[in-house]
């Protein structure tokens, strides 16, 4: 399902005095900034300190993705993906050059859809405002000119420290809703979620994961003379299974256990060991915490990258995904399906998966 319309976000600083203004007509005071220091992004939209900020909302411009419910009774997938945000860099000389970053993410819910949603409707306010905050707090740290290798490693820098505090601030977010018990009960707020992240700058990518959602570059391998073209999947994550022997050591250090029940499971209950929300089982070692694999560069051989929720896989292997990609491209395909992303997940239903169905899918060449 493709969107029509692109959502422009300009995260531009023109220092001021004690006040940082930026283009979209923002501000950011010193008290604010201070709100900000104190508890980050949840706390700058709660504050009367700090001047509205717009919200990005959850829309999903110029963003191939398909959803499908399968056999459970409820859709507590929830996908997020803004491919064509525009954003002000340092370089050097201390002048600004506007470019583009993305980000997507897939968020997997279980128990229920609270979290899930939540992450999918604060992903993109909390990584804009802590870009921004963080980028000012740079600018006031450092003396002299930027050089161009300056900027380049800096704002890398930046981006992974605003993603990062951007899952930390959603957990947070979540989970104090989740500490009021009688609120929780009522709306259902002890659910959790995956959340698998990637972000796009500059021709390379960024992957922050929780849980056990995947992405996954599709590259193209070289073949010899009359030898049909075919696709390595490089898998960017790594599943955050309890039986796992890092992810065991610290459920069983905090007084946890796992027990498979079909599955490994923390103390016979959830089949991941990091996750948004499950506040009832972070006592025993399930952490928010996302494993990050590092800024890597696109090459001219990736094709395409997939972020996807395990409902894919339930039936689906990664080189699976990547033979209907070839079939797709090839024109092969005959049915019903619009998009690629559509073609992967009504296969992965056709093929067995019962569990919900969400992917996207990123052209890269």
């Amino acid at each position: 399902m493709e969107e029509p319309g692109v959502v422009f976000v300009i995260l531009g600083l023109v220092l001021i005095s004690n006040t940082v203004t930026c283009s979209s007509g923002n501000g950011v005071t010193v008290s604010c900034m201070m709100v900000y220091e104190q508890g980050g992004a949840p706390a700058v939209f709660d504050s009367e300190e700090c001047l509205q900020w717009p919200s990005l909302q959850n829309h999903t411009p110029n963003c191939q993705f398909a959803q499908l419910q399968g056999d459970r009774r409820y859709q507590e997938d929830r996908i997020s993906c803004h491919l064509h945000m525009k954003i002000i860099p340092l370089i050097g000389e201390n002048r600004f050059k506007e470019v583009r970053l993305g980000i997507a993410a897939v968020f997997d819910g279980h128990g229920g859809e609270e979290a899930s949603e939540t992450g999918s409707n604060l992903l993109s306010d909390y990584f804009h405002l802590h870009y921004v905050f963080k980028m000012y707090k740079l600018m006031g740290q450092f003396q002299g000119e930027f050089t161009a290798n300056d900027s380049e490693s800096l704002q890398l820098e930046v981006i992974k420290e605003a993603l990062l505090s951007t899952i930390y601030d959603i957990d947070a977010k979540f989970t104090q809703a989740s500490c009021i018990l009688p609120e929780a009960v009522k709306n259902n707020l002890l659910s959790g979620s995956t959340a698998t992240v990637i972000v796009l700058f500059d021709g390379k990518i960024l992957v922050a994961n929780v849980g056990d959602s995947k992405a996954i570059i599709f590259s193209e391998i070289e073949s010899g003379q009359g030898r049909e073209a075919s696709l390595s999947a490089i898998e960017l994550t790594k599943d955050h299974h309890p039986d796992r022997a890092d992810e065991r050591a610290r459920i069983e250090a905090t007084g946890g256990s796992v027990i498979i029940q079909g599955v490994p499971r923390v103390n016979g209950i959830l089949a991941m060991s990091r996750a948004i929300g499950d506040i009832y089982l972070k006592r025993y070692g399930v952490i928010a915490v996302p494993e990050v694999t590092g800024w890597q560069h696109i090459s001219g051989n990736d094709r395409y990258l997939v972020v996807a929720s395990d409902g894919i896989f339930e039936s689906l292997k990664p080189n699976d995904v990547g033979d209907l990609i070839l079939k797709w491209d090839s024109h092969y395909v005959k049915g019903p399906s619009s998009t690629l992303a559509e073609f992967i997940v009504k296969t992965a239903y056709d093929e067995g998966s019962t569990d919900n169905l969400s992917v996207i899918v990123i052209p890269l060449s």
